[in-house]
């Protein structure tokens, strides 16, 4: 009978130990998998990548909206929103053109509807970005008058964040 109290008792004890052992197995798998995870490119390029498609987004929100009150607050955002050379052609637009915005008496306002990242390449700070937007126009005493549009953007990165390089409206629908 003592022999198998002895038994069980070993028996316990080298359960007890095999427990201890997979646990500190396991914890050290853990934490090397949590070292990896914090320094794994693959989440920092995710987080550049939702970086730059949240920015995208913005981008593409100043580019579609003007207030005829405030045209040149509107023309200040859209430099601050672009670079290369759509900066320079915006930035060297005929100042008559500036007027018709304030002459039509609308104001217009864009709305991102749905956004995503077609080309994506974090180490040259490149990326395009497909996005539709809602734009609505309004001029006092009239209705508001709605229109779905699909943009096609270049996005550079640049010191001050990611910027349109070029910006193109995609055509809806298929061949006529």
């Amino acid at each position: 009978m003592a022999r198998r109290r002895l038994s069980r008792a070993t028996s316990l004890t080298a359960l007890a130990g095999t427990a201890v052992v997979v646990a500190a197995v396991f914890a050290v798998w853990a934490a090397l998998s949590w070292v990896g995870a914090i320094t794994d490119d693959g989440l920092n390029t995710a987080e550049a990548r939702d970086e730059a498609l949240r920015q995208g987004r913005e981008r593409m929100v100043e580019l579609t909206t003007m207030d005829h009150d405030d045209v040149e607050a509107g023309l200040r955002r859209w430099l601050s929103a672009t670079t290369g050379a759509l900066h320079a052609e915006l930035a060297n637009a005929d100042p008559t053109t500036l007027t018709t915005p304030e002459q039509a008496g609308t104001t217009v306002t864009g709305r991102v509807l749905h956004a995503a990242l077609s080309e994506f390449d974090a180490d040259h700070g490149r990326a395009v970005l497909l996005a539709a937007v809602e734009v609505t126009s309004v001029r006092a005493g009239a209705e508001p008058g709605y229109a779905r549009n699909r943009y096609r953007a270049r996005l550079r990165h640049t010191d001050e964040g990611w910027k349109v390089e070029t910006f193109e409206t995609v055509a809806v629908g298929g061949p006529e």
